[in-house]
């Protein structure tokens, strides 16, 4: 999945999608304990968001992004920050530089989610934290029933069912997926959690807006053009709205914390392909 996909309606992904996940990216900084002085990197940090509530926390952040328009969002809302464009897959850092990395709902969009942990840990200092989130399996999320809604749209212009399944943010969410990933990285998990989410929208318009800002709404629209996705969201979201109008959907997620314990920085591994974005769920 590439920047551009990202990149297209970055204010409706800034005001509509991110914000969503505020109780996820308020729970998971409690657990990492992020205080004053804290040096924190988000991989795949999108609008800034969660970079945002890092800041106000005291920690000393850095927001790292492949996605250029997400990013010019994220200096309007943390101007302290040190914001990067790259990809996750070779972060641009020393060793050791970071206290906390974060990859909210981002690994699952790395072209290879190892490399990408294991760039994480390189980058953390020892007995530095590394944090990934995704979304629980996809049967406990209601918003499933939006991602599946433009599955067909996507099938009919590649015609590779193979291919479109990729673009479903659920790879790493089946039971222990997280942890496992973390372990391979050669981090010791410390503690792992579910959050219940609630998205929740003032119409069904703007849950519309919420997903066709995401990556894969926006390889929908070039599958299928916007007017067939639109309709299709529509259709999709109509059961979770209320008589007045808003929209409710419940979801869980998943996160995993690990602990790098090593003296020395890990081997850079070698990436397999071209960085792909970091996302907040899309």
């Amino acid at each position: 999945m590439a920047a551009e996909h990202w990149g297209r309606r970055p204010r409706d992904w800034a005001e509509l999608a991110e914000p969503s996940n505020h109780e996820l990216f308020a729970q998971v900084l409690r657990r990492l304990r992020v205080a004053p002085g804290t040096r924190l990197l988000d991989v795949g940090c999108g609008s800034g968001y969660a970079l945002r509530m890092a800041a106000e926390r005291g920690a000393i952040v850095t927001g790292l992004d492949i996605t250029a328009e997400l990013l010019a969002i994220a200096r309007e809302r943390v101007p302290s920050a040190t914001l990067v464009a790259a990809g996750m897959d070779s972060l641009p850092f020393p060793s050791g530089r970071f206290d906390v990395v974060v990859g909210f709902n981002a690994f699952q969009f790395a072209d290879d989610p190892l490399v990408a942990v294991a760039e994480a840990a390189r980058v953390a200092r020892v007995h530095g934290l590394v944090a990934a989130t995704t979304f629980a399996e996809p049967e406990r999320n209601e918003s499933t029933a939006l991602h599946l809604a433009l599955e067909p749209l996507r099938a009919s212009a590649s015609g590779r069912s193979g291919e479109v399944a990729r673009h479903l943010p659920y790879a790493l969410s089946s039971a222990g997926g997280l942890e496992r990933l973390l372990s391979a990285a050669g981090l010791t998990v410390v503690e792992r959690g579910e959050v219940p989410v609630v998205w929740a929208h003032a119409s069904a318009d703007e849950a519309v807006r919420a997903v066709l800002a995401s990556g894969g709404g926006a390889m929908a629209i070039d599958a299928a053009g916007p007017e067939a996705a639109r309709a299709a969201l529509a259709d999709a979201v109509r059961p979770f709205v209320a008589p007045d109008g808003r929209v409710t959907m419940h979801n869980v997620f998943r996160y995993a914390i690990g602990r790098r314990d090593d003296r020395q920085p890990q081997a850079r591994p070698r990436p397999s392909g071209t960085p792909r974005a970091g996302g907040r769920a899309g």
